[in-house]
Parts: C-alpha cells; sequence; structure tokens
C-alpha cells in the first residue's frame, strides 16, 4: 500500500528567523526577523523583516544607525518558503505594506 505523501513542511521560528525574504522580482529585501501569532487562532498573522539598508532608504522605512529599518508583510503576501522566504509583491509593492507615518511625502510645489 502507497502511503500519500505530506506536502506541508513544518518549519520552527528558530528556522525561519535569518531566512533571506525577496520580493517577487528577485530583489533580496531582507531577513526574517519576528513572526507574529494570532493567539484566537494560533495562525502565523505576519512577518517582520528586517531590511537591507539600501531597500530600506528606497522604501523609506524608518531606521537609524542603531536600528535596521523593518516591515511587517502579512503571510498572504507570501508565495513561497524554502532556502528562502518568497513574496508575491514586488519590492515597489511593500510601500504599500509600510505605516502611513513611514511613507515619504513629496514636498509641496
Amino acid at each position: 500500500m502507497c502511503q500519500k505523501e505530506n506536502k506541508n513542511m513544518r518549519i520552527s521560528d528558530e528556522n525561519l528567523k535569518g531566512r533571506t525574504v525577496i520580493a517577487a522580482d528577485g530583489q533580496v529585501i531582507g531577513g526574517i526577523a519576528a513572526l507574529f501569532i494570532d493567539t484566537d487562532t494560533w495562525r502565523v498573522e505576519s512577518l517582520q523583516v528586517k531590511l537591507g539598508k539600501e531597500i530600506a532608504d528606497e522604501l523609506g522605512a524608518n531606521r537609524s544607525l542603531f536600528h535596521a529599518g523593518s516591515i511587517e508583510v502579512a503571510v498572504a503576501l507570501v508565495q513561497s518558503i524554502a532556502d528562502a522566504v518568497i513574496l508575491t509583491i514586488p519590492l515597489e509593492g511593500l510601500r504599500e505594506v509600510l505605516p502611513a507615518e513611514e511613507i515619504p511625502h513629496l514636498p509641496a510645489l
């Protein structure tokens, strides 16, 4: 008798932290810093991504000399997880993920 192969992959938070995160357009944006869990359903709700310096500057994410910029990405935006985490949106689409106070505003004319 053939047993059905389980295609679900279980992964611990320790295994996931630090994995490279790649946008849909192939740009490496950073690494997983934390997981946020909904305590009612015990499901992972979103991932905190620690952004690379250049990516944080490009997106306008808040960062300082001592603190890297980061964004929270909903798990619905994750396409796959293997050696890296691949997102379903390109780098430019991540601007929509930033909180309103972090989105750089154009100067008044």
